[in-house]
Parts: structure tokens; C-alpha cells; sequence
């Protein structure tokens, strides 16, 4: 077995144990998830893993959507921002996603239109 299919298997794994075994909408239980949706490369971890998660949790909700909204590649940023759809529905996220659009770094990113794209 090659060294990459050997790797694509350990990180199917992981994700796989990381969605049988994560925490419910309890906020000191999702701080880890919270935290790396701050971080470069963290946040496709947690991305990754919502793929298997339903419903996702309230308590990750807004720090999804800022991900989203402050995450520079249009392309990838649905990554973050589909689960939510999928749990909350489009007109909560526009309206998540509105709220948090006044912000400076947002602005500058294009942001909300990048990531209003991928909220149908």
C-alpha cells in the first residue's frame, strides 16, 4: 500500500471516530472545535468532520459562519458554510451571515458575497 493511501485511510479514520464521538450542542465540549475553526489549517479538520455531523450544533453556529465569512478562497469556503444550511436553513444563515458582514475584515474580503454563493 502506498504512503498515501495509507494516510487517506489513518485520516478517514480519524474524522470518522472524531463524528462518531462528537460532543452535542454543550459549549465547554465544542471549545476544541470552536478554537480551530480560528486556525489556518484547523478549521478543515473541523469542516471535514461536520460532513458527518447532523445536526450541527448550535453552540458552533456563529464561529461556522465567521470561518466562512473571513476564509479568503471562494471556493473553499462552502466547506464551512453548507453544514449550516443543512441544520439551520437558508434564511438563518443570510441572516447569521448579515450580522456579522459590518465586520472590517469581512469588508475587505468580500466576504458575504463570496460565501452567499453556496446559501441556496
Amino acid at each position: 500500500m502506498s504512503d498515501s493511501n495509507n494516510a487517506h485511510k489513518i485520516i478517514t479514520s480519524i474524522v470518522r471516530e472524531a463524528a462518531c464521538n462528537f460532543p452535542r450542542d454543550n459549549e465547554e465540549a465544542l471549545s476544541w472545535f470552536k478554537n480551530a475553526l480560528k486556525h489556518e489549517s484547523k478549521k478543515w479538520f473541523v469542516a471535514k468532520v461536520l460532513t458527518k455531523v447532523n445536526p450541527v450544533p448550535q453552540a458552533l453556529f456563529e464561529d461556522l459562519v465567521l470561518s466562512a465569512l473571513l476564509e479568503r478562497n471562494p471556493s473553499s469556503n462552502r466547506y464551512l458554510i453548507e453544514p449550516c444550511v443543512k441544520t439551520f436553513g437558508v434564511q438563518e444563515v443570510l441572516s447569521k451571515m448579515e450580522e456579522l458582514s459590518s465586520l472590517q475584515e469581512i469588508v475587505d474580503n468580500n466576504g458575504f458575497e463570496q460565501v452567499k454563493y453556496w446559501v441556496r
